[in-house]
């Protein structure tokens, strides 16, 4: 059993822990040709992956850019995103990463709460958006990168980061709505790194499938960079497609990778239908950022038998992980135990250490811990403290967690209003805030659904108000994972016996409760409409969205659609209309107009060359792949 105060992964000096770009700068030199970063056709070696950081670095310094500067980053994914990075660590900065998708004012309050110093993005339109500096990169073309950033005269010697410096701050849902940034040092990030090459040892092909903006990406970018591996950085396009994702993986022979459990659901079942051993160069498959269910563990290992596959927890405050569990056969889902150098507490509400078995909040301890929330003294003060057992500081993880019979942590849930949605952590007092911001509100809370895969707001609204008019608001100020999928309207909230909000009950009217869409703007669903293509697609919708009415013109997404949702409308609009569209084509038209237009162009043909260019290139990038993999050194893991 274990002690009840606390539990620690082994330890090392700090003078161990390489910070990551001495690392990255050390394989330029030693292992200069190996590649470094593929996305799509492009590719970047190790030496000219670091020749174009330094020249990048030296046009940031170039204007003014230095040490305890703060940088962000607009770019999508790309091996110019990942120069961007580096070439922000060089300049002595700290990067920031934005996710370009977002909405200019959500974009607008980071920049301005990071007081960024400069802004580095792949997108022109960015120039309006903030006032400070802003470099255009190419996304594909490292020569491009290198010409664009280089600088005349002899380039800057390369800057070494103190481990008192921080590295980069990235930014989490706040209570109020409002952008919290956690900033991590270079020591946080190093004690990261080193401890993910102790438990991942050996270098690897690592397939990156987050955006930069979201704290996952630390533990792919440095744990491959750092140990002489090849980054494969898949595109937008491809995350939305799982089978795009099985080829992708083929193609580069990649032996690791990590996602979200709903992302891996899907790549399971894409690998499966491309026949037996779709995937022989994979090891190990982490997933993190959602729970993990015991029947994913079972379909895993029925489908890859011989692949490893880890659950990983940790917040960005704990410099992405502070758990781990390892799995090679089925077995209950747990976070497992502390990763190296982690110290870990479960407590009660005055910070008391709970028995072994009882339930508690976890609190993180160890060289991880971030230094704390950019500009906010009072947030940092009620999370972070100094640890009362000795030793470095603490997190206050907000989760409810206990030690069960074999010595693992169980994760219980959150103890306050956070939730994650598909790997995204959500704060749902922040889209209450938002909410009740919007014209007409009155009342609003919000809850997850029972799969936890969507959001749905609970509102009264003023005579008049339109839930159209809401939804627009909202999609102009919170990240789109952020906005409530469904809306349900009531006359007025549920109380419970001491006259509050009766969330519970609230729980199970989601189910019964329609959509909140106005009548006449939706097609309803029906035999004589589905005779047409607007009436099959619309039935499709409807089959997978359970609605009655659907809206021609309103995005699949703000109708509670979601990625897996994407999946099953390919497989019903293939039913009701007798045409299979490819999941890329679904999320650049996501409208029923839109996707009846598409479907009647050209008499089809434009479909049917979808179609076909798709199967051809999957099967051209499978050949490709057969012939890689008869070149796969099998002394990388």
């Amino acid at each position: 059993m274990n002690d009840a105060m606390t539990v620690s992964g082994s330890r090392d000096a700090p003078e161990s822990w390489e910070p990551v770009l001495s690392a990255v700068r050390r394989y330029a030199h030693t292992a200069s040709s190996s590649p470094a970063v593929r996305c799509g056709e492009d590719e970047l070696d190790y030496r000219t992956l670091v020749d174009a950081a330094e020249g990048l670095a030296d046009r940031l310094t170039g204007l003014g850019v230095g040490a305890g500067d703060r940088v962000a980053i607009l770019c999508r994914p790309s091996t110019a995103m990942v120069v961007g990075v580096l070439g922000v660590l060089s300049a002595g900065a700290a990067y920031v990463p934005v996710e370009p998708s977002q909405p200019d004012a959500r974009i607008r309050a980071i920049l301005g709460d990071a007081d960024v110093a400069a802004v580095i993005t792949d997108e022109e339109a960015v120039r309006g958006l903030w006032s400070a500096p802003v470099i255009v990169i190419g996304r594909d073309a490292p020569s491009q990168t290198n010409s664009m950033t280089g600088s005349a005269g002899s380039p800057s010697a390369p800057m070494e980061p103190s481990t008192h410096d921080d590295a980069y701050v990235v930014y989490t849902s706040g209570s109020t709505g409002e952008p919290k940034g956690v900033v991590v040092g270079h020591r946080q990030l190093a004690w990261s790194s080193w401890a993910r090459r102790t438990v991942y040892p050996g270098s690897s092909t690592f397939l990156l499938l987050s955006p930069l903006a979201f704290d996952s990406s630390v533990a792919g970018l440095w744990g491959t960079l750092t140990s002489g591996g090849c980054l494969v950085v898949a595109s937008a396009d491809d995350v939305r497609d799982p089978e795009a994702l099985v080829a992708l993986m083929a193609r580069h022979c990649v032996t690791r990778t990590l996602c979200v459990p709903s992302l891996h659901r899907q790549i399971i079942e894409a690998a499966k239908s491309a026949g037996e051993h779709p995937l022989p160069s994979l090891k190990t498959v982490t997933v993190a950022g959602e729970s993990l269910p015991d029947a994913l563990i079972e379909r895993h290992f029925a489908v890859l038998p011989g692949v490893m596959l880890v659950n990983e927890y940790g917040p960005s405050e704990g410099t992405v992980w502070a758990t781990y569990r390892r799995y090679t056969a089925p077995a209950k889902s747990t976070i497992g135990g502390p990763a190296p150098g982690v110290q870990l507490h479960v407590v009660d509400e005055r910070l008391k250490p709970v028995p072994d078995g009882e339930r508690g909040e976890l609190c993180i301890g160890g060289p991880g811990v971030a230094n704390g929330y950019l500009g906010q003294v009072a947030a940092t003060a009620k999370s972070f403290f100094d640890d009362p057992w000795g030793g470095d500081r603490r997190y206050r993880t907000g989760d409810t967690v206990r030690w069960n019979d074999d010595g693992e942590l169980e994760f219980l849930g959150r103890r306050d209003g956070q939730v994650k949605i598909r790997g995204q952590r959500i704060e749902l007092g922040g889209v209450e805030a938002a909410l009740l911001l919007a014209p007409g509100v009155q009342e609003a809370v919000v809850l997850p659904d029972a799969e936890r895969t969507a959001l749905v707001a609970h509102l009264v609204l003023d005579d008049g108000a339109d839930v159209a008019g809401v939804r627009r608001y909202l999609a102009e100020r919170l990240p789109s994972g952020h906005l409530p999928g469904r809306v349900v309207v009531h006359e007025q909230m549920p109380l419970n016996s001491n006259g509050k909000i009766d969330r519970r009950a609230l729980e199970v009217l989601i189910a019964d409760a329609p959509e909140a869409l106005p009548r006449d703007v939706g097609v309803e669903v029906s035999e004589a409409t589905s005779s047409d293509v607007s009436g099959q697609v619309a039935a499709a919708w409807a089959e997978v969205l359970g609605l009655v009415h659907v809206p021609p013109e309103v995005n699949f997404f703000d109708l509670g659609g979601h990625s897996l949702a994407m999946l099953k409308l390919r497989d019903a609009l293939e039913r009701h209309t007798g045409v299979q569209l490819t999941v890329v084509t679904l999320f650049r038209h996501t409208t029923v107009a839109g996707q009846a237009d598409f479907i009647r162009g050209a008499g089809k043909g434009s479909v049917a060359a979808d179609a076909v260019g798709h199967r051809s290139e999957r099967r051209a990038r499978a050949s490709q792949a057969l012939r890689r993999r008869r070149r796969l050194n099998r002394g990388q893991e």
